[in-house]
């Protein structure tokens, strides 16, 4: 019987934290920064960097929130030392400080974007690999109108637990150029995987993405 109860109340609280997360998911069109992108992909890696190799992180991504503007957002990640489960997420938390942050800049209350590699944007649920490729992440956005070439719009700035911004006029990622964005991604996974399995060299991948992406 106790087992039983115990069961009962696990399954209420996942319950109740789903709901939860699922109440404060964004909806409806967002367009990322150039900043806000850079910060998605420093949530990605978990270390606070925008640019780097993947994989040599120092944490997993938890929670990313932005407000719907895009130009403000907020996330945590899980520091590796801990291990893997170890760390809870406060999704409303989360969405607070961000809205706290965006609302200093005259932006609007912050909405959940991802948890985890996944995003739940709209009920996308669109999930990124651990090892993900900057290039497949851009096509995906574009796709999704989540973000514009070369956008112009103003930044207001990034919250998060472990990031602090750096060099404002860093090198931004290069973009994919107008192509239709399903075949792009489809096409560069293809080449990833030709890599991986050793098919390909490392010189014969950058190439072929090279040739794809022109």
């Amino acid at each position: 019987m106790i087992r039983f109860f115990k069961l009962f109340f696990f399954f209420v609280l996942i319950f109740n934290i789903n709901n939860k997360a699922g109440a404060i998911t964004g909806i409806g069109p967002i367009k990322f920064s150039n900043q806000t992108l850079d910060h998605f992909f420093a949530y990605l890696r978990g270390d606070g960097n925008s640019s780097g190799d993947v994989g040599r992180k120092k944490g997993s991504p938890s929670a990313f929130a932005v407000n719907p503007e895009g130009t403000y957002s907020y996330y945590s990640y899980c520091p590796i030392k801990y291990g893997s489960g170890a760390c809870r997420t406060d999704y409303g938390k989360i969405v607070q400080l961000c809205s706290k942050g965006s609302k200093a800049y005259g932006g609007s209350r912050c909405k959940l974007f991802a948890r985890g590699y996944k995003v739940v944007w709209g009920g996308a649920n669109i999930k990124f690999s651990k090892k993900f490729d900057e290039q497949i992440v851009l096509a995906v956005f574009k796709e999704n109108g989540w973000y514009e070439e070369f956008s112009n719009k103003p930044s207001t700035g990034s919250g998060e637990n472990k990031y602090i911004q750096k060099k404002k006029n860093k090198k931004k990622p290069k973009m994919v150029k107008e192509k239709k964005n399903k075949n792009i991604v489809s096409e560069l996974q293809e080449l990833k995987k030709l890599r991986e399995e050793g098919i390909l060299t490392e010189d014969e991948f950058k190439d072929a993405k090279k040739k794809l992406l022109e």
